[in-house]
């Protein structure tokens, strides 16, 4: 094997390395800032500006995509997953699907809250935040409990794809799914039996079907 050909090897191993890397590190810091034990270590140290948590979250979340993305869209710009006619029509349907279940998934939750203005807003109104929170069955969420990350997946599948950006969809795949297990451990925690019998009735991640055990 010549110099140059090895180099070129090295070169591939070393940028799915730094692609594994980087994005496992983004969905342990994503985890791990919305846990229960760093949020109720957030609420000990930052008391009422703990209201800002939610909204910094999403910011920060959103800034670290991008940077990520971007990173990664350097990496390689070769398709392995390329739609073409006549299965461009399917590629279509399921992106202006997930798009729809998107928007449909938002507009089942207080979009307010989802974002974290509206914990902002209720700054002092000690009313308010004594009210519990009630388990949303409406729209989507009475066919599927995690309708976002179901079309956040058939949307990154049926995207033109490079061999990164597979990696890229694997990783985030297999994040989505330990973070739905984690994720329903703190709704139990929070909203006890309720919760479990919301699991018996709507299935996780796939509509029509039997929970997801």
């Amino acid at each position: 094997m010549t110099w140059c050909c090895r180099v070129r090897i090295v070169g591939y191993k070393l940028k799915y390395l730094i692609t594994v890397l980087i994005w496992t590190g983004f969905g342990v810091i994503h985890s791990a800032l919305i846990s229960l034990q760093f949020t109720n270590w957030a609420k000990r140290v930052m008391v009422r500006y703990f209201a800002f948590y939610r909204l910094g979250y999403n910011l920060l979340s959103i800034v670290l995509f991008i940077i990520l993305f971007s990173i990664t869209k350097s990496l390689d710009s070769e398709l392995v997953i390329n739609f073409v006619p006549p299965w461009m029509i399917l590629q279509r349907v399921l992106l202006i699907t997930s798009g729809v279940m998107i928007i449909w998934a938002f507009l089942s939750y207080d979009a307010l809250e989802f974002i974290g203005i509206r914990q902002i807003l209720n700054i002092g109104n000690k009313m308010n935040s004594a009210q519990p929170q009630i388990i949303t069955k409406k729209g989507l969420l009475g066919m599927v409990r995690h309708p976002m990350n179901l079309a956040t997946i058939v949307f990154m599948w049926s995207l033109d794809s490079t061999r990164v950006d597979v990696l890229v969809h694997l990783i985030l795949t297999i994040y989505i799914i330990i973070g739905i297990w984690l994720e329903e451990r703190k709704l139990i925690r929070e909203f006890g039996s309720a919760y479990i019998e919301y699991q018996r009735e709507v299935p996780a991640l796939v509509p029509f079907i039997k929970k997801w055990k």
